[in-house]
């Protein structure tokens, strides 16, 4: 089982789309965790809520705090704190942002796109295709920057 560390764009996604998968992906795929800075940023869920859900809370330490904090370029802090953890604690993370995710390439840290988890969850017996069907392309009508071209290759794969 992997631990994974969800980004706020699949947060968000999955929580608007069908609260319920995060159980189903939990018991099939991997521990959820979620940075507690970025579950507050999201603002949707509550921790009561996020723990109701089957999301882990991850407190990030003062040091993981600072090596966020510092250097610029294309990431957020919370993208950095996504990173800081996930790679020291060992964690895929679960993202849709492209700086993100190249960050994450260089620094050797395993990802997974959001809707590559729901074909992880169907493959393990977490979902059913309907299912992850129904879910994905509820995501793709909400979230405008995941394509069609996305969206077909995603519906392929369930097949």
């Amino acid at each position: 089982m992997r631990v994974l560390l969800f980004d706020s764009n699949v947060l968000i996604d999955y929580f608007d789309a069908e609260p319920t998968v995060f159980a189903s992906v939990a018991r099939s795929v991997g521990e959820i965790y979620v940075v507690s800075t970025v579950l507050a940023e999201v603002g949707q869920i509550d921790e009561s809520h996020a723990t109701d859900l089957g999301l882990k809370i991850f407190v990030p330490d003062f040091a993981t705090l600072s090596t966020a904090a510092v250097g610029g370029g294309k990431l957020s802090f919370q993208d950095k704190l996504c990173l800081a953890v996930a790679r020291s604690e060992g964690m895929t993370c679960v993202t849709n942002d492209t700086a993100l995710r190249t960050r994450c390439t260089e620094e050797n840290v395993q990802i997974l796109w959001g809707l590559e988890l729901l074909l992880l969850a169907v493959e393990k017996g977490g979902l059913v295709a309907g299912e992850a069907r129904e879910i994905g392309t509820k995501i793709c009508d909400m979230n405008t920057r995941i394509g069609d071209s996305v969206l077909r290759d995603f519906l392929s794969k369930l097949t």
